[in-house]
């Protein structure tokens, strides 16, 4: 699967130094962005289990997080949604994005996102 966007440049409606501030006209602004997502699951000792990539765009971006409408291989239809932390996404270089979860190529995104799920300790 290929899919082009134009660019675009997120604004930043949460403050990088992890305040609780919002900016909800920032917040809108990101509607509508096309956002690549990588999300790698580590075990509570840090090793990586697994790597997912999905994409897809903004649906919604307020403080309750950052929604975006899955299109491609990865939960195709569903919604994602992520926390309202700017500190984890930037605004994507022109290109040709290969996913090594799926094999699609995702043509410049507005954004790219980055996550780190780590399991818990176990007792």
């Amino acid at each position: 699967m290929t899919r082009d966007r134009k660019k675009g440049s997120p604004s930043g409606p949460y403050a990088p130094d992890g305040d609780p501030s919002f900016d909800d006209g920032a917040a809108r602004e990101l509607i509508g962005k096309y956002v690549l997502v990588g999300i790698t699951y580590v075990d509570a000792k840090g090793e990586v289990k697994n790597t997912v990539q999905c994409h897809g765009p903004i649906v919604r971006s307020d403080s309750s997080g950052v929604a975006i409408k899955c299109e491609g291989l990865t939960w195709n239809g569903q919604e994602a949604v992520f926390p309202p932390d700017s500190r984890s996404y930037e605004p994507a270089s022109p290109g040709e994005y290969k996913l090594k979860s799926t094999g699609e190529v995702v043509i410049d995104p507005d954004i790219v996102m980055s996550w780190t799920v780590q399991a818990p300790q176990k007792h």
